[in-house]
């Protein structure tokens, strides 16, 4: 056996940039000679007889993200801020973001908050043509004593981890993460809205970096965290939504991404999401198989408030079981306060749309809502499946109702106008 000629390859790229400027990008092939082949040997991955191989010594530690290694460069240039009732969703970011980068060899860099713009990127980065990214989408919110509060922030990055290792992208310490990004939050504290129903959205994102046009593994990474200061997702406020059932463009599978946070799938939606309001419809519910179960409503997870065949009161959201629904923080709330409550029964199952529709034949279907961070509780009135529609009383969006009653609940806890363990003080 003989060890193939050019060893150990290696393509090391450096982006030289400064400020304003489009940056140069240079590269280089660094080949193992003769000389010191063996002595690196015990180093590195290196090819035998056409098959990659590690060598048999163990690979030292590499770092974690460490809050205490933080750096903070503050901008020299404030961005100008958009009066609150001005605000949108994702439009306006804020003066700086986090910033933390990873490589096979060394773990995770020192982390750090510079003023937010442009990130320069090798033009082989996995991200652009793998789309090896993953995201989270958390909340923070001034309560009426100025105090910052986050929102079940640990659950995020539990999730932000489970996301990035179903994408062999690298784990992180969540609570040292998490430590850096309330930081981030006191450097533009005067950016988040202190109107009630508006907030900080907080966008951590981690991809590939690696400069490699073959699909590896990850061997070189970066997170951002990124702000906007945010009003309602939906501006009609708390007004039902009108949904179109898809069957054809299908957001998850099994054994797919549906319950991470992926890119990919929020982007291939789009088209559905096109030909929903074309229909008059605000955003699509998703289905999938000959059974058509439901999946999720948008970007929202779907729950269902009912009366089953037994006569029993309920309120069903599909199950995270088979790997197609992402397991959102406000669904999970939902879920904990609904069986805290105990005005009926929570059930999380496979659900066949065939079985909303028996429902609403049956005429015992009473309210009918979408969760996530950005919409928080959304009421649908509507539901147009093949040449059916389907609605929801009335009764639904008035006051007293349990959607309402969960709005005004979990509003309360994230603005601290609730005592709650869920709510953090930064």
């Amino acid at each position: 056996s003989r060890i193939q000629s050019c060893t150990c390859i290696k393509s090391s790229f450096s982006l030289e940039r400064s400020h304003g400027s489009t940056g140069r990008i240079s590269s280089g092939c660094a080949v193992a000679q003769k000389g010191t082949e063996h002595q690196h040997l015990s180093q590195r991955t290196f090819r035998f007889q056409g098959k990659a191989h590690m060598s048999s010594s163990t690979p030292p530690p590499t770092a974690d993200i460490e809050f205490a290694k933080l750096k903070v460069q503050r901008t020299a240039r404030p961005l100008p801020k958009c009066p609150d009732d001005q605000l949108g969703f994702g439009k306006v970011i804020t003066d700086h973001m986090l910033k933390v980068q990873w490589t096979a060899a060394q773990g995770w860099g020192a982390p750090e908050i510079c003023p937010a713009g442009p990130v320069g990127l090798h033009p082989f980065a996995h991200v652009f043509h793998y789309a090896i990214e993953c995201y989270e989408g958390m909340k923070a919110y001034v309560d009426k004593d100025g105090q910052t509060r986050m929102f079940r922030p640990e659950m995020n990055m539990k999730r932000f981890n489970d996301s990035s290792s179903r994408l062999c992208l690298p784990n992180f310490n969540g609570g040292e993460l998490l430590e850096c990004i309330k930081e981030l939050l006191r450097v533009d504290r005067e950016w988040i809205p202190t109107k009630r129903g508006y907030s900080m959205y907080l966008r951590p994102v981690i991809f590939s970096t690696t400069p490699w046009l073959g699909l590896t593994q990850c061997s070189e990474a970066m997170i951002l965290v990124l702000m906007s200061p945010v009003g309602p997702y939906f501006k009609s406020g708390f007004v039902p939504i009108k949904l179109s059932v898809d069957a054809k463009y299908i957001r998850a599978w099994p054994g797919g991404t549906g319950n991470i946070k992926y890119g990919g799938n929020y982007g291939s939606t789009v088209i559905s999401q096109k030909n929903a309001a074309k229909g008059g419809a605000s955003q699509s519910l998703y289905v999938y198989d000959v059974d058509e179960f439901v999946t999720e409503a948008g970007t929202m997870n779907i729950f269902f408030l009912w009366t089953n065949t037994e006569g029993v009161k309920e309120l069903v959201t599909p199950t995270l079981a088979d790997g197609t629904i992402l397991p959102g923080v406000t669904r999970q709330s939902v879920i904990d306060l609904a069986i805290e409550w105990g005005e009926c029964t929570v059930a999380e199952k496979m659900l066949p749309f065939a079985e909303v529709a028996a429902a609403f034949e049956r005429g015992e279907v009473w309210e009918i809502f979408g969760t996530g961070t950005a919409a928080v509780v959304q009421p649908v009135g509507t539901i147009m499946y093949r040449d059916k529609i389907f609605s929801v009383p009335e009764a639904a969006f008035q006051p007293g109702s349990f959607q309402l009653r969960l709005t005004n609940e979990l509003y309360g806890i994230q603005y601290g106008e609730i005592p709650h363990p869920w709510s953090i003080v930064l």
